[in-house]
Parts: structure tokens; sequence; C-alpha cells
């Protein structure tokens, strides 16, 4: 498949597979099949029955218990003996009638909630006890006049929604499908196990699940998924969060427009950042919500990895956003920090596609536009935005100045937060033609050169040297910034370096990647993924931490190593790996020396980056 391919229409139904997990709570797939409402996508949590197959399957076990019963019963004649055998048959049947009403009551009062004048139904999982709702909407439908509008609320009019499937995916090419693709393979795996999501521009929905019978509000976590602003979705394998709401949280995660239809700039149009906007109307639907929910609207905290944890870098910058949460964890992020937010070359892209599409200019090819199909409108954008990052732009409103900007002024949201990089982020995307030393005449002045080369003997081999130096600066030091401003206003900062390297020749050659982290943080190690019992034992405890600062704004609570606060003069992070440890990251001293490179180094590497 190449990226120039349009994925699919809104109305094909094929599925992201993935392997089943080969653990005790083994992913089981569903059968693809419409909501009530409309398409949804197969669920890839483990599999609960419902009701009527529960009563076909225990009628039959039942029906071959009572006909082995009576080939067994001696035809005696005696009338003692015929009672007898009522009598065991009574009790044999008493034995299957009394979980036969269970399952019809546990499947007859599934979990509900009432949001204004919606009302959702969703549906109890067996292993681990948790309720589940799939496809919340949080947004009108942003189709056809709404194309390229910031996001409307949904409509007040009263409604039932089944919530039991997984809406499409936002609109998109083929870039997070052939990301996973290439990861897979440099596994060993099968690539072909990863399929395309059923994509529409009617997208904005979310999922939730929560812990069942919890009366207590519980804290709220709302992930917001990566892909480049290109692609991705929010029920990715890796992001289902049955798992880790078992630790006592409700999990949520959120779609948001991609690409040419969510970062789109247009000279006839006021507004832009509709995916930045999408991820604020969520937020807004779920503080409303949160009582209603089960949540605490004041325990919310955002999670983002990629691309989604670079959206936390504009959200608690952006004044739309101010109040809606109170905790972040943002992961392998910061390259959005020192990337240009300047509109203009968005909207010359965005008249040139609406140019191209209609043949109009000014706002009639933008009326216009809004009218065609959705695929026709992607397979103009992939060429069209070839090379083009999408991030939000300064529009005045939701983005108000670079975040660099906002870093240097302070203009933040006085968060607590928990932050940090994978040691190999950019391992995964070299350029095997790339050279050490032109790598360092382009990028580094004299001077930097002079600070940095005497940290890099250390390293075992040139490629070795460039992954350090590029994950240092488009992940770590941005990040570093942020830790250190945020700890400077004294609130609780936390910052992590993940180290963990899965066992194998090809897992080492992959090193801790871009998005490593992630099965460890939501308990979903896929099966091409070699997963060992150190990997299960660092999954038990990042997930204590990560779900002790959703709770408290404090990871610690009953755990081997204790994380220390970050502190610009002490340093210490908690390095994670087979044996987590405490120490200074291993690219402080680097970023010290690569102050001042930012924007050069990762404007030129960004558009590798797949989730």
């Amino acid at each position: 498949m190449t990226t120039s391919q349009v994925l699919l229409r809104s109305d094909d139904r094929r599925d992201f597979g993935y392997p089943r997990r080969t653990d005790s709570a083994a992913i089981s797939w569903r059968d693809i099949r419409p909501s009530l409402t409309g398409p949804r996508l197969p669920s890839l949590e483990p599999y609960r029955p419902n009701g009527r197959v529960n009563t076909l399957f225990k009628r039959s076990q039942r029906d071959k218990t009572l006909q082995a019963t009576r080939s067994a019963v001696p035809r005696s004649g005696s009338f003692k003996n015929l009672a007898r055998q009522r009598r065991r048959l009574s009790a044999l049947l008493l034995l299957f009638i009394v979980p036969f009403h269970s399952a019809l009551a546990e499947s007859d009062n599934p979990p509900s909630l009432v949001l204004g004048t919606l009302t959702v139904t969703g549906e109890t999982l067996n292993e681990p006890g948790i309720e589940v709702f799939r496809g919340i909407p949080f947004a009108a439908p942003p189709i056809g006049p709404l194309r390229w509008m910031p996001p409307q609320p949904r409509p007040t009019n009263p409604q039932q929604l089944t919530a039991t499937r997984f809406a499409p995916a936002c609109y998109q090419g083929e870039h997070i499908t052939n990301w996973y693709q290439d990861v897979v393979q440099d596994f060993g795996g099968d690539p072909s196990v990863v399929k395309p999501p059923q994509v529409s521009e009617d997208c904005l929905y979310l999922n939730l699940w929560r812990p069942k019978d919890e009366t207590a509000p519980l804290p709220i976590v709302v992930f917001i998924h990566g892909g480049s602003n290109r692609g991705g979705f929010s029920y990715e394998p890796n992001y289902l969060g049955h798992r880790l709401a078992a630790q006592g949280v409700i999990v949520i995660t959120i779609a948001y427009r991609v690409g040419a239809f969510g970062f789109f700039a247009h000279p006839a149009l006021a507004g832009s950042n509709f995916g930045l906007l999408d991820q604020i109307q969520a937020l807004k639907f779920i503080q409303q919500h949160s009582q209603a929910l089960g949540g605490d609207p004041n325990r919310i905290t955002i999670m983002g990895e990629s691309a989604g944890a670079n959206s936390i870098n504009f959200l608690i910058a952006s004044p739309l956003a101010q109040g809606l949460f109170q905790r972040a964890i943002h992961q392998s992020g910061g390259s959005a920090v020192d990337r240009e937010t300047d509109p203009s070359p968005a909207r010359k892209l965005g008249a040139r596609l609406t140019q191209q599409l209609t043949g109009l200019r000014g706002e009639a090819a933008l009326a216009a536009a809004r009218q065609l199909p959705s695929n026709e409108v992607l397979a103009a954008a992939e060429s069209i935005y070839d090379g083009f990052y999408f991030d939000p732009v300064v529009d005045g409103t939701s983005v108000v100045m670079p975040p660099r900007q906002s870093l240097d002024t302070g203009a933040l949201a006085p968060i607590d937060l928990l932050i940090g990089t994978n040691r190999d982020e950019w391992l995964m995307y070299l350029d095997p033609e790339q050279k050490l030393d032109d790598w360092l005449a382009e990028h580094l002045s004299d001077a930097q050169r002079s600070a940095v080369l005497p940290l890099l003997s250390q390293f075992s081999s040139a490629s070795r040297v460039l992954d350090v130096l590029i994950t240092a600066q488009a992940y770590v030091c941005p990040s570093l910034r942020l830790a250190s401003h945020l700890s400077s206003i004294n609130k609780a900062v936390y910052v992590y370096e993940f180290n963990k390297v899965r066992p194998g020749k090809m897992a080492a050659a992959m090193g801790a990647y871009h998005g490593a982290e992630l099965p460890y943080v939501f308990d979903t190690h896929d099966e091409w993924l070699p997963t060992d019992d150190s990997d299960r034992a660092l999954t038990a405890l990042m997930q204590r931490y990560w779900t002790n600062f959703i709770k408290t704004g404090n990871p610690n609570a009953k755990t081997v190593v204790s994380w220390p606060a970050y502190e610009d003069q002490g340093e210490q992070v908690l390095r994670l790996d087979t044996a987590s440890d405490v120490g200074p990251h291993t690219s402080a001293a680097i970023c010290r020396a690569l102050v001042g490179v930012g924007a050069a180094i990762t404007a030129s590497h960004s558009q590798k980056i797949g989730s």
C-alpha cells in the first residue's frame, strides 16, 4: 500500500485487526455489524456473550445432560426408584436454571448513562468487571456545511443510543496503517495482521471504560491518540482501556479530525485548528457530564502520546481549554514546542487544495469543496500536502501564540505533570545514508559542536549518536523545558525515561522505540511483541505509577522505587526498565549543549513520525 492511495470510503466495513493476546485474558474478536444508529467497528476487548447466546449454549448443554441422565436411569419399574430419579433430575435442572437466570438478569440490565437528553446503553465485560461504552457522540457530525468548521454541540433532542460498537475513525489515509505494519514487520511479525480502520467524516465520538459497581466519584483520564495529526484513532488495540480502568479510574479515549479535515486553513476562513477544537469540545463534554459518567470533575487528567502529547502543549496554553483539566500525562511529545505555527503556509496550501478540487477561488471554492465526497478531498490532499506537517497554527482564539513563546513567557495552565520519553525514539526513523559529520555540520554551530562532542564518546556507533541527538532535540529537551517551568511554579512534576527493550535479537534492533511504552501503560501487549515476565512486572509497576498520579497527582504509593519530584537542581528522573531506578536523565547534559538548536532539526524530521 502507498500513502497516496485512498484508504476507505465511509461505507466500507473492514476492521483494524490485530492478533489475539496469548495470556489468560486473550483478546477475542467480534463480527462486524451495524449498531442501531449506524455502522460500528468490532470490539477488541475480551468478549462477553450476550444473553441470547448464553441461553442457547446453556439450553443445548442442558439437553445433552438430560439425555445422558435418561439413558443412565435403571428401568426397574419401582415407584421408589422413579421418585429418586425425579429428585435427581430436579437437582440437575436447578444446576442449569440458576445460572441461566443469572445470565439473563445480567444481560437484561446493561449499564446506562444519562447525559442530558442523550441516554446511552453500554455493556459489561466479563474480565475484569468493567463497564464499557463505545461510540458516545460528543459533538454534531462535522459533515456537509460543517466540514472545516469548529465542532458544534450535538443536537439536544432526546435520543437513545446503544453504544456497543466503536464509531468509524476520522477520515484519513494509510499513514497509521503503514506505520503499524512497519513495526510489526520489524519485530518479525506478519504485517498483514494490520488492517485499515473504517473511516468517515462523521467521527466525533468517545469511548469510556469504568469499573463496575463503583459508587464514589472516580478520577478521569482522557487519552489523546497520536498519528502525526495525519491519522490514528481512539481505539487502536494499544489504547483499549479496560485493564487500565480496572485500577480504579475512568478511561476515556477521544477522536478528533486529522489531516486536511482537521488542520485545514484557508484565506476565506476566519479560524482553523479544527482537530484541536474537537479535543477541547470533547473535554467540555466530559467535564459537563463528569458526574453522570461516575467521575470527579476536579480530577480530570489529559494523557497523550506523540502527536497526542504535542496536543497537550497546545491545550495547556489555549485560553479555550483553561479549567477543563487539572493534570497531564505527556508521553513522547515535545517537538511541537519548536515548530512554526505561522498560518500562512497552511492557508496557501488550503487555497491550492480548494482551487484544484473546484476550479474556483476564494469563498466560492471553499463552499464548493465542502460539497465534494470525502475520498476526493483526501486524494487531492495527499499530493498537495506531501511533506507538510499538520499542526495547529496561531488563529487568535484556540492558539494565541507559538508554544515556545507560551513556554518562555509562562503563559501556561498551572497543572501537575507526569512527562517522559523513550530512550530510542528516533532509531526506527534513522536514514541509513545519513552521516554523523554531515548532520553535525548542518544542524549545530561551532560552539554547539564543541559542547556536544565530548559527550558523545560514551556511545558505541555513529547511528547510536544520531539516535541520541535527534531523540534529545525532538523529544527530551522540550519535555525537560516544560517540566522545569512547571516545577519552578511549584507544581508537582515527575519525569521518566523509558529504557525497556523487549527480549530477542529483532527487539534489540528496535530498542526502546517510539510508542514502546504504550502497551505497558494500557496492559495491551500484542501477540507479535515478545513479552516475558519482566515486561509483565514493568506493566504492573507503570500502571500503579500512572493511576496513582491520575488519582492524587503523585505517582508514589506502595511502589518499589520512590519517584522523586523533578527539580532543576537535582534533575532526578525515574528510569523505567527491567530494574527501574532513579538518576539523571541520559540526555540532560546533551540538552544543555543543544539549547537553541530546536526548530532546525525538528522541521526536517517531524514528517516521519508515525504515532
